[in-house]
């Protein structure tokens, strides 16, 4: 009995460390979201710290944006954006490349789909809603991610 628990502990700490590992080819390279390393956050032109808006998430209605601001120029060349309510019905998303606002990318609907934009370096990455669904307003975006995923992986 406590020859099977102990088994059942270590098959599940070896499978947890599977999981874990990484899938790169490259082990000394992480796919991490830069989102997360923003240092300013600004929704609907109000600068927040709060936790959600650190992960890109916000509500609002048409016109509305999040805006991600670095210290330094990141690099990145993948968006993927998790909207909860499904109103969205166009948005655009800009990069601030050498001072100059950029728009990179436009789309109709939010899917749950990785954005593919050409490799950008930019100080900050803005989401904004440009339309939404006729008769409702209002949209919930669960989260913004942004990657930097190496080609071939």
């Amino acid at each position: 009995m406590k020859t099977n628990k102990i088994l059942t502990l270590l098959i599940a700490t070896c499978l947890l460390v599977t999981l874990l590992s990484g899938c790169s080819k490259n082990k000394k390279e992480k796919i991490t979201d830069i989102i997360q390393g923003a240092e300013t956050v600004i929704v609907k032109g109000v600068q927040t710290d709060t936790v959600e808006a650190s992960l890109g998430a916000f509500e609002g209605k048409q016109g509305d944006y999040i805006e991600f601001r670095f210290d330094k120029p990141q690099t990145f060349n993948t968006i993927f954006i998790t909207e909860k309510t499904a109103t969205i019905r166009q948005y655009n998303i800009y990069a601030e490349i050498d001072g100059k606002t950029t728009l990179i990318y436009t789309g109709k609907h939010i899917l749950n789909d990785n954005i593919t934009v050409a490799e950008t370096t930019s100080s900050a990455i803005k989401l904004e809603v440009v339309n939404t669904q006729i008769g409702n307003d209002h949209f919930v975006i669960q989260g913004v991610s942004v990657y930097n995923i190496p080609k071939g992986e």
